[in-house]
């Protein structure tokens, strides 16, 4: 079974806006039981300044790992397709203007 576990030090680490103090991390146990001693021998290493605030244990059913590459490529994708419409409106736009102004001249 895998579990995670959520650390989180005492104060903000070295800045608080990216969360330097915290961290995630993967344990593979048989049990709960298995994964909480797990957990205990790494936190035994987390003493002094180093210490935790807290320690959350997730049960995890399934992971997935997410395709990023294309996820990002289709949000530079519409993100482009957007600024292609807006130009293309501003174009629209300034035709309209010059063909006014020429078609009264």
């Amino acid at each position: 079974m895998i579990y995670k576990a959520y650390l989180k030090q005492y104060g903000e680490g070295c800045d608080y806006t990216i969360g330097c103090a915290q961290t995630v991390i993967n344990i593979e146990a048989q049990s709960l039981d298995d994964a909480k001693e797990k957990l205990y021998q790494e936190i035994k290493g987390y003493v002094g300044e180093l210490e935790l605030e807290l320690c959350e244990l997730y049960e995890i059913n399934n992971v997935v790992v997410c395709d990023l590459k294309e996820w990002y490529k289709r949000i530079y994708d519409a993100g482009y397709a957007i600024e292609q419409q807006r130009k293309e409106y501003l174009e629209h736009k300034e035709f309209e203007r010059l063909k006014a102004k020429f078609e009264n001249n």
